[in-house]
């Protein structure tokens, strides 16, 4: 989810998103990933329409990490290698439930204000130093 808005159309009518501050969930790869506690990094992201999907990817410790929509997934957690995951920050409990709630489907759903003002509040936290 970007935190800033930042989109335009080419003239043909696709979509694009400039480069840009955008919040990813994200979740283990590991079998049991789907347990462990949603966490969050902010990476500087464009995207541009695919298809009817707007597409991208993120870069964290020199890995790639493609994204399409709210929050990396489409309004899910995206799955990433452990040493990914462990870059980012736990996102609170309320804000998971939020989360879990919200009714985004393929997008970000009621929780993503929520969210936004969180982001935005740790972002020192959630983009962390590259390496």
């Amino acid at each position: 989810m970007y935190l800033t808005a930042n989109g335009g159309y080419y003239k043909s009518t696709d979509q694009h998103a400039r480069r840009a501050e955008f919040l990813i969930l994200m979740q283990p790869d590991t079998l049991d990933g789907h347990r462990a506690p949603i966490r969050a990094i902010v990476r500087s992201v464009a995207l541009r329409q695919c298809g009817h999907w707007m597409m991208g990817s993120a870069r964290v410790a020199g890995e790639r990490i493609p994204i399409s929509g709210a929050y990396g997934a489409d309004g899910l957690p995206c799955s990433v290698p452990m040493v990914l995951y462990l870059r980012g920050i736990e996102i609170p409990p309320e804000l998971h439930a939020a989360w879990n709630s919200g009714g985004g489907w393929n997008s970000a759903g009621s929780e993503a204000s929520a969210m936004r003002e969180w982001a935005l509040a740790n972002i020192k936290l959630l983009r962390p130093k590259r390496n």
